[in-house]
């Protein structure tokens, strides 16, 4: 998947200034910023629920005009900052409701033991968990993750990685953001940075980390 010479404002106020980046297949790509950089904005057009003002999207060498067409949906899953799963099912009917996507509670302890609960009622965790469970069993190319880490206690993070690392083991691209950097940084093939409305790609001379220093995105 490619993301070629994307461009986009919100009114006068340019956010993304030509943005060049390819998420090969059999790969986790990481995308840093500060807040308001155009993280999600660059997630967003991916998907398709943006327009760019200039650029194009490509997925094995189509170009992808259409924001929401069915051709992009069977190539692209698309996990937002923001959870998109009805509040008011228990967890079980939600599985149920979506019997195509083969979710197993009781080869997932964690939903397991809440499968009575409804959605409204699950810890962050937890609610995060549901998604990547549901957003890897659509089986797609290439994934967008917007922050699936931030918020969550460490024993949940380490299972959606170890979730995300499957995915990629099984060929898809991945492209994933979020605050909590040491658990993305831990994950990625390629790491990259927004800043000012350009991309710098951060080498991995000894650790990601260190690159994300230097260009100002941490401090000692």
């Amino acid at each position: 998947m490619v993301f070629d010479s994307i461009q986009f404002s919100y009114g006068i106020k340019r956010i993304l200034r030509g943005i060049n980046l390819n998420i090969p297949r059999n790969s986790i790509v990481g995308l840093f910023g500060v807040n308001g950089s155009g993280k999600s904005t660059l997630l967003n057009i991916g998907a398709g629920f943006l327009q760019q003002d200039e650029g194009n999207i490509f997925i094995e060498k189509k170009v992808f005009t259409n924001n929401l067409s069915i051709d992009r949906y069977n190539n692209i899953g698309y996990l937002s900052q923001d959870s998109f799963l009805p509040k008011d099912l228990a967890v079980k009917d939600l599985a149920n409701r979506f019997d195509s996507l083969n979710v197993n509670l009781e080869k997932e302890p964690i939903l397991n033991k809440i499968k009575n609960q409804k959605i409204i009622s699950l810890s962050e965790g937890e609610l995060r968990y549901l998604e990547i469970i549901l957003l890897f069993r659509l089986d797609r190319q290439y994934y967008l993750i917007d922050e699936p880490f931030t918020g969550i206690e460490p024993l949940i993070i380490e299972k959606i990685s170890k979730i995300i690392l499957e995915q990629k083991e099984k060929g898809k691209g991945i492209l994933i953001t979020d605050h909590y950097h040491r658990y993305v940084t831990k994950i990625i093939d390629e790491c990259y940075l927004i800043q000012d409305g350009y991309l710098i790609k951060i080498e991995n001379d000894e650790e990601f980390e260190k690159g994300l220093l230097k260009f100002g995105y941490l401090v000692n």
